[in-house]
């Protein structure tokens, strides 16, 4: 069900904002895009182009306002673009590590954008890359990738214990007491 919508015209035309009870669609956040696919009713089928969070809420945004907006909508992800900005999201993880691993500790990503397409990763060091540590950073990332290793996910565990096992908080963020 749509809780709240609104019209934002802007020089390239008219868009629609529209926030539901529940939805499937993740927001852009941490560099990764926001998710598309679209809603469907009895009455309509529309293509939701973006996804952000915006003050706790998930905005999803359409070039196309509902005939009903009190109907009720499924929702349907793209999933094959989440897919993909999915495993470059990943991708920017494996990046991250092997750029520490080998050029040092002091490396800190600084930014990312992370899409179904490529991704751009973003870091701090004290001089240009040589191709010698390119190499062996391109070597790394994807010896990690062949390994094909499970992903294991500990969720809401005490702040001290996940900096014990190697979590790395970036971006000065607040993350809480878990």
């Amino acid at each position: 069900k749509i809780t709240k919508y609104r019209e934002v015209k802007s020089k390239d035309g008219e868009q629609y904002q529209l926030v539901f009870n529940l939805t499937p669609f993740y927001p852009e956040g941490g560099g990764q895009v926001g998710d598309t696919g679209f809603i469907k009713s009895e009455s309509d089928n529309i293509r939701v182009v973006d996804t952000k969070k915006e003050n706790k809420l998930i905005i999803h945004f359409t070039n196309k306002l509902p005939i009903d907006l009190s109907a009720d909508f499924i929702a349907h992800v793209d999933v094959e673009s989440r897919l993909f900005s999915s495993r470059n999201h990943t991708a920017t993880h494996l990046l991250h590590e092997s750029l520490r691993a080998i050029l040092g500790d002091h490396v800190a990503q600084k930014g990312s954008l992370v899409n179904a397409n490529y991704l751009r990763f973003d870091f701090s060091h004290f001089s240009k890359l040589n191709p010698q540590d390119i190499e062996l950073i391109e070597q790394k990332v994807n010896k990690q990738i062949r390994e094909a290793n499970s992903l294991i996910e500990e969720r809401n565990i005490p702040m001290e214990m996940a900096k014990q096992k190697g979590a790395i908080m970036l971006f000065g963020e607040k993350y809480g007491d878990s």
